[in-house]
């Protein structure tokens, strides 16, 4: 495991190391939600709705409900109070189709040649409650807030200064979610990785048109990126935040005398955990302690 507080770029080995040395460090990461709007995640009309029936119904569903479980946990972890003035990383961010003007002329050249649908995108007078979904939308009132980036483009890093911001918050790996899995997604997933972040895709996040176009994707982003599902980006988060607990509580007991509290135990993580509302992520936690516990033993 990497020294905690290491830029992980300069711990790579040029063709040694490989992405799987590098889990998800919560004050390293950021959730990047992509196109997640009313505008591209509600049928235009009943053909529509039937013409695209596992989007609309099987794969958006299940994405969005898995997006919604990530940035509640993201959004715990960043607005932790103890640390709430510190860069604590778990960054929510939201990209969407928006243009910055009120005829889309700013839009890309390659929208403008995909059909009336891109070359119509949402204008910037679009008002923010006609942008999201209900139940899946940014938050910008509670913590830290959420942050907002309207992009005219395919990939977001072609039409907004995410490289720029992400830098900026100290964010070296991108977890992406979002729609569609063979264009949007797998577009960030390559400039991503060039940009030079470590970038993990959550695969039951992620929406395409149909079950071929989805694999399509990911096999098109699987040279660039890990691919892990919506639990094991939990897992990893909250193994990294229960050790930055352990090795806080290590310090002060070797630093600054015996510490006041109780000693820190996987029981006293998951409360943690817990009295932060992340009930479901400490279960997750739990069975993973459990496992650690039995190959243990053995």
């Amino acid at each position: 495991m990497p020294p905690r507080n290491a830029s992980l770029r300069d711990l790579v080995s040029p063709g040694i190391s490989n992405r799987a040395e590098f889990p998800l460090r919560a004050k390293k990461s950021a959730l990047l939600i992509i196109d997640v709007q009313q505008y591209l995640s509600n049928p235009e009309n009943a053909a529509d709705a039937a013409e695209k029936t596992y989007f609309y119904e099987e794969a958006l569903p299940r994405a969005v409900g898995n997006i919604i479980k990530l940035a509640q946990a993201f959004r715990v972890i960043r607005d932790d109070p103890e640390t709430f003035d510190e860069p604590t990383g778990c960054e929510v961010i939201f990209t969407y189709l928006q243009s910055a003007t009120l005829t889309g002329r700013d839009t890309s050249l390659d929208y403008k040649l995909s059909g009336s649908k891109l070359a119509h995108i949402p204008r910037s007078d679009c008002k923010p409650e006609d942008l999201f979904l209900e139940s899946c939308k940014p938050d910008q009132t509670t913590g830290k807030g959420d942050i907002l980036l309207p992009k005219t483009s395919c990939s977001v890093f072609c039409s907004t200064n995410l490289d720029y911001l992400l830098r900026n918050l100290g964010v070296e790996q991108l977890v992406i979610a979002g729609q569609l899995t063979d264009q949007c997604v797998e577009s960030a997933v390559r400039d991503a990785a060039d940009l030079g972040y470590f970038v993990t895709v959550t695969e039951d996040a992620c929406a395409a048109m149909t079950p071929d176009d989805h694999l399509r994707g990911l096999e098109g982003a699987k040279g660039f990126c890990r691919i892990l599902e919506t639990g094991q980006v939990m897992d990893e988060i909250l193994e990294d935040l229960a050790s930055g607990m352990k090795s806080t509580k290590l310090h002060h007991a070797r630093h600054q005398g015996p510490p006041e509290q109780q000693p820190l135990t996987d029981d006293t993580v998951l409360a943690y955990l817990r009295d932060k509302g992340l009930a479901g992520a400490a279960d997750q936690l739990k069975k993973l302690f459990g496992q650690k516990n039995k190959s243990e033993d053995m």
